[in-house]
């Protein structure tokens, strides 16, 4: 590895002698949304609270091909001499991928004990066997996947082929029998999503797979995150440390709740943590000033940014669950955050759901904006229904990623958010792109789909319908959402703070007079409640306070202490005010680092500062 990052950076200093602006940027061939510059006004992106009406078509209807990335910034100069000036990636349409032409067949040969043992027992470690695809036979292991997916009638495979043995460079199949969705075709939607807004994230192929001989239905063949996968888009480090989201959590916190598993660590397993625990701090403990230029330096936020775009287009509502990947490159120095389990996203047509349901129901489309963070009205939702299953989630907290919280927080990155929505609700997730999309993806499995013994064929036939109305109505919703978080600005604001001194000034920027009659204090964002029946959410001291009657005029300023309180500062953290009625019920929130003697955080006119 040092021999290849000597290489590299000697590689990058002779393109800096040649004039290149940037030396961290990429390099060329990959197609990755990279770092741009947030304070670069984004060209020709419509405002998502206004309808779209004779937007250009960005996607082709028959899916199209990536964008290649080049072309002339304004369709020509009156200088013939001049080279044409690339246009900027953020300015490049988000385009569908081509769609796969054909449906390959795969097929799986195992002994029929080895078969019975793992209906009987689904938990099954890896199993020998055979997979055969395009006339060649490999020498494998298999297990089944999943978790609830396991103990689905139709079951999805995990596929390890041995490094000698590679089947089209790859050591993994994931082949997803996507049982749980009725229209087959959500995952497939999400994963082409984020290719069309190059976000570097698995290909999601479909295969027809049949098991010793029987005719098992398709699948969605979902690339694995590996060496491989690294390879195959020229990072600039192919050997990148890779990591998964332990079990339910994929929230880039520094601590968990008893029932999440650690971080799991999948290449370089020898080599240290240290900067996987020192990029989680700089998630959750860079000083509000510094985030941007922070999270800039240390990851690819672009890439993250545009993720959530999919979370938000498609309605995943289960981002805790996916143990997402997470990958350092060595070489630019820079984490990758890469979205995984699209199968759990709400565009789904859950499995015991009728043809008459789906024709009308939009229960499944009203997911408030932004997924997965505290402005997420969803969040509330899954606790209170998760709080109650303590055998499976004991000592259950609100789930949200701090990560995703700091974005929707931090107003250049959060206008960075909404200008990358706006261009996709325009560009792509519109029916005019959409829709033909559909048909085509439908069309390609509708023959396969006829003889699966498994999938109930007249509610894939109803899923195209489905799909498209799902497009039209989320489209809609996610404009009004875009609106009302808009209008929704809380009125009581934190104006300071000085951890170190111990204080915090909550002023009141509405023209009301507001009392903090049990409201909030809370060093712990999960931790926000001033009663109820579960004890876990409750504030108590010296983690955060229930307040008093407080009245706080408009244009006032107050200041909480510490010692009034009895709440405790940590020198860096996290401190929110909350209505104390419920675990979204945010009116301010602070991520913080440490800060010199003698400094505090301010709120100037432009968002938190340090003085």
């Amino acid at each position: 590895m040092r021999l290849r990052l000597l290489i590299s950076l000697s590689m990058l200093l002779a393109a800096c002698g040649a004039g290149t602006s940037n030396p961290d940027d990429p390099q060329p061939s990959v197609t990755d949304p990279g770092i741009t510059d947030p304070s670069t006004p984004d060209s020709g992106a419509p405002d998502a609270g206004s309808v779209e009406a004779g937007t250009p078509d960005a996607g082709a209807s028959d899916g199209g091909a990536v964008d290649a990335g080049t072309g002339p910034g304004d369709g020509g100069s009156a200088d013939a001499g001049t080279d044409p000036q690339p246009v900027p990636e953020v300015e490049r349409p988000f385009t569908l991928p081509k769609l796969q032409a054909t449906v390959p067949e795969y097929a799986l040969v195992m002994p029929p004990e080895t078969l019975e043992q793992f209906m009987k027992d689904p938990l099954t470690g890896e199993q020998d066997a055979t997979f055969q695809a395009n006339g060649k036979t490999f020498p494998v292991k298999v297990r089944l996947r999943g978790a609830s997916a396991r103990y689905f009638d139709k079951k999805s495979w995990n596929v390890s082929f041995a490094d000698k043995d590679k089947f089209e460079g790859r050591t993994s199949l994931n082949l997803i029998a996507e049982y749980a969705d009725a229209s087959m075709i959500a995952e497939k939607i999400s994963y082409d999503l984020l290719a069309a807004m190059r976000v570097p994230a698995s290909k999601a192929t479909f295969v027809r797979l049949s098991v010793n001989g029987r005719y098992e239905g398709v699948f969605l063949e979902v690339e694995q995150v590996n060496k491989a996968f690294v390879k195959a888009r020229q990072f600039p480090d192919d050997d990148a440390t890779i990591y998964r989201a332990g079990w339910k959590d994929t929230e880039f916190k520094t601590w968990k709740v008893p029932y999440q598993g650690d971080w799991v660590k999948k290449t370089n397993e020898s080599e240290p943590d240290d900067a996987l625990w020192e990029v989680l701090d700089v998630i959750n403990h860079t000083p509000e000033p510094q985030l941007v230029a922070a999270l800039e330096k240390n990851l690819e936020i672009e890439s993250y940014v545009r993720s959530m775009v999919l979370d938000a287009l498609m309605s995943n509502n289960y981002v805790e669950d996916s143990e997402s990947y997470f990958m350092h490159d060595d070489i630019t120095g820079r984490w990758r955050y890469v979205p995984w389990d699209l199968n759990n996203v709400d565009a789904r047509w859950w499995y015991t759901n009728t043809v008459e349901d789906q024709s009308v129901s939009t229960n499944n489309m009203k997911h408030p904006l932004f997924n997965f963070t505290l402005l997420d009205g969803w969040v509330e939702k899954m606790y209170q229904q998760r709080k109650l299953e303590q055998g499976s989630y004991p000592g259950y907290l609100p789930t949200f990623s701090n990560m995703g919280t700091r974005v929707v927080l931090n107003p250049v990155l959060r206008a960075r958010l909404e200008a990358r929505l706006d261009k996709a609700l325009a560009e792509v997730f519109v029916s005019k792109v959409m829709d033909p999309y559909i048909d085509q993806l439908h069309g390609l499995i509708d023959a396969s789909m006829k003889t699966d013994p498994y999938m109930d064929y007249a509610k894939f036939s109803a899923g195209k319908a489905y799909m498209k109305r799902f497009v039209k109505f989320r489209r809609e919703f996610v404009m009004a959402e875009v609106k009302r978080l808009k209008a929704a600005k809380s009125t009581l604001v934190l104006e300071a703070f000085d951890p170190r001194e111990g204080w915090v000034e909550v002023a009141n920027h509405g023209t009301q007079a507001v009392s903090l009659q049990g409201m909030t204090l809370t060093t712990n964002l999960r931790v926000s409640l001033a009663g109820g029946d579960y004890a876990p959410t409750i504030v108590k001291a010296p983690m955060g306070a229930v307040l008093g009657n407080t009245t706080v005029a408009p244009g006032q300023t107050v200041r909480l202490t510490a010692g009034s309180l009895g709440i405790t500062f940590p020198a860096k953290g996290e401190v929110g005010l909350f209505d104390g009625a419920s675990v979204v019920g945010m009116k301010d929130a602070l991520f913080y680092g440490e800060l010199p003697s003698g400094k505090r955080y301010v709120r100037g006119e432009e968002g938190w500062e340090v003085r």
